[in-house]
């Protein structure tokens, strides 16, 4: 779920994962063989919060790495097959991160079973990503933000068994592999990763594990569809996005009242362009919105934009200089407030794989309902970002 925290360029997103797999699927027969890649991100981060608790530290290190396991073979057709298993290279909750299959073909598609992201989360393009970690797209569990300003379905099951389906990205309008109209949907029966206890929202969870659950678990028979469409006119390429989420909310009232809550859904819809000034400089420009029902108890909607200039792209000296504005309002009977967030940043790309990063910014929460929610949080940050 983390591994796109380094991503650059206008045109580079989740989905990019599997699309260069496309595009670059051999037509001869390649045995199975595994590869090791993975991220090392290391951030000093401070802050200044008012908020009424106490003991809140005003300064500290954080790190977020993983160890990947990638698998990968063709078949003498051109069909990829392979797998994919993140390791967490410290101890976390979550050990294994994400672990899956897939198979591909340039011409069909691809197709993910295992424990992995939604369709929306792979394949979203908002405001671009000017603050490694503290973007409104993806954003590290790691940040000093206490309330991550985050474009997604908070009504979204993410590292989760599903199947996951994608069409192939270049059997429209002529495009080359890698652009066009892309389209991909899938399917969660439970929100489990793995065998460790999970859903611990919902009172008398069943832990997950082998063979069928027991009710309840807090979310499922989520249906997810995602659509964007990448291409270049000129000096501008241009990213789209839109996505839909359908999801069952159980009670939380126990076994008795787990499956009595209606379907609850929600829309998004996102866009990412860049104009490319010449000798690698750009300005990358983009926004979403996104609404939707959360737990039967109320609505949400946000929005996002951004803007960052990028002097070289992500070769080695290019500098990067970009703000994010994020502002989200919520209206139920749990929850009635807003939360307006926004951050400067600065990057620069030391070398290959390797990114310095800073930057400042602002979010404050507050709650009509829940008064000890309303925080007001300045805070900085100073990191560096490792891809290998």
């Amino acid at each position: 779920m983390k591994k796109t925290l380094l991503l650059q360029t206008a045109l580079v997103a989740a989905a990019g994962l599997f699309v260069a797999d496309i595009a670059n699927a051999q037509t001869k027969e390649v045995p199975i063989g595994v590869t090791v890649g993975g991220y090392y991100n290391q951030m000093f981060q401070v802050q200044d919060r008012d908020q009424e608790t106490t003991d809140i530290r005003d300064h500290g290190f954080k790190a977020d790495s993983e160890i990947w396991f990638n698998v990968r073979g063709v078949l003498a057709n051109g069909t990829v097959i392979g797998a994919r298993v993140e390791l967490e290279s410290a101890t976390y909750g979550d050990q294994v991160d994400e672990r899956y299959m897939f198979i591909e073909h340039a011409e069909y598609g691809r197709v993910e079973l295992g424990s992995t992201d939604s369709v929306t989360t792979k394949m979203i393009y908002a405001a671009p990503n000017s603050l490694p970690n503290y973007s409104t797209t993806v954003h590290s569990e790691y940040s000093a933000v206490t309330n991550a300003p985050l474009m997604r379905f908070v009504n979204n099951v993410d590292d989760a068994e599903r199947i996951n389906l994608y069409s192939a990205s270049n059997r429209y309008f002529g495009s080359k592999a890698g652009k066009g109209l892309q389209i991909g949907a899938n399917y969660t029966p439970d929100n489990c990763q793995d065998f460790s206890v999970q859903s611990t929202d919902v009172a008398s969870v069943t832990p997950c594990g082998g063979g069928f659950l027991a009710a309840p678990v807090s979310l499922e028979q989520q249906l997810n569809v995602a659509a964007n469409y990448l291409e270049s006119f000129g000096s501008f390429d241009v990213a789209l996005y839109a996505g839909y989420n359908s999801v069952k909310v159980l009670g939380s009232g126990g076994a008795t009242t787990a499956f009595q809550n209606d379907r609850e859904s929600g829309v998004q819809g996102g866009a990412l362009f860049t104009y490319n000034i010449g000798d690698g400089s750009s300005v990358q420009f983009g926004g979403g919105y996104t609404k939707e029902d959360v737990n039967s108890t109320r609505e949400r909607k946000a929005y996002s934009l951004g803007v960052r200039y990028l002097t070289n792209g992500a070769a080695p000296g290019s500098i990067g200089l970009g703000v994010e504005y994020y502002d989200r309002n919520e209206q139920g009977t749990t929850r009635a407030g807003d939360l307006e967030y926004y951050h400067l940043g600065l990057t620069y790309q030391i070398a290959a794989g390797i990114l310095g990063f800073a930057g400042v910014g602002v979010s404050d929460t507050s709650d009509a309902i829940t008064t000890t929610s309303n925080i007001d949080q300045t805070f900085g940050v100073v990191g560096i970002n490792l891809t290998f």
